[in-house]
């Protein structure tokens, strides 16, 4: 069954290759409630899927890259056309920038990656953390990992779960 996707809806998705494994690891040693599911996430711009994301660049693609992935996707209540375009417009100037991979060292140890933000680059859940914040809808996005993420569709009251399980 395929979910029903609405602008500025953000998602999670496992990758279990060595990498994901090991940014899951460091994030549950890390994590409050000592679990870790996902390792990657982005930003849906549309009802077909498609996204921005921070791949090899940040760029846009499609949520569809994910079929037979584990995912999850969430809405923010606050939501809505408006608060999109801001946060798109806020985020624009990154696409095509290469992933900062240098800025995975600094969430070895999460207030490392808080204080030291190295220009402003962004991975991908700091990328979807600032389209929040310049949406409105969340007040920092430096240190933000994808279990940062996760949780908060999970737990925030101001998130839905839409959908969660393989694409």
């Amino acid at each position: 069954m395929k979910p029903e996707l609405r602008t500025g809806d953000i998602f999670c998705t496992r990758n279990p290759m060595a990498l994901g494994r090991a940014i899951n690891q460091i994030q549950k040693f890390w994590s409050s409630d000592n679990e870790s599911e996902y390792s990657h996430s982005g930003i849906i711009c549309n009802p077909k899927g498609i996204t921005f994301e921070s791949l090899w660049t940040i760029r846009y693609s499609k949520l569809d890259a994910y079929a037979g992935k584990q995912v999850i996707i969430g809405r923010h209540f606050g939501m809505n056309q408006e608060a999109f375009d801001e946060g798109i417009r806020g985020i624009a100037k990154h696409e095509k920038q290469i992933y900062p991979f240098h800025r995975l060292l600094f969430h070895l140890f999460p207030p490392a990656a808080k204080y030291i933000s190295s220009g402003g680059f962004p991975v991908c859940s700091e990328l979807v953390c600032k389209f929040l914040c310049k949406a409105g809808l969340m007040p920092t996005w430096k240190g933000k990992n994808p279990d940062h993420v996760a949780d908060m569709i999970h737990k925030w009251r101001t998130w839905e779960v839409v959908f969660e399980g393989a694409l």
